[in-house]
């Protein structure tokens, strides 16, 4: 597993907008708000980044 930092995240809808948007790319992942980060298996790392980032969240 890989955590990738993401900045921006601050609330709960944050985190439903990432763990949904993973989700529907298939990509498993676990969202968590404390730490601002969002663990994904190794080899989904660059296609969550891209998800991650076409939110308009910084990775």
């Amino acid at each position: 597993m890989t955590n990738i930092k993401v900045e921006g995240m601050h609330c709960p809808m944050c985190v439903k907008r990432i763990s949904e948007a993973l989700e529907n790319a298939g990509i498993k992942a676990e969202v968590n708000l404390e730490t601002k980060t969002v663990s994904v298996a190794d080899t989904d790392v660059i296609k969550a980044k891209e998800e991650i980032e076409d939110l308009g969240f910084e990775v």
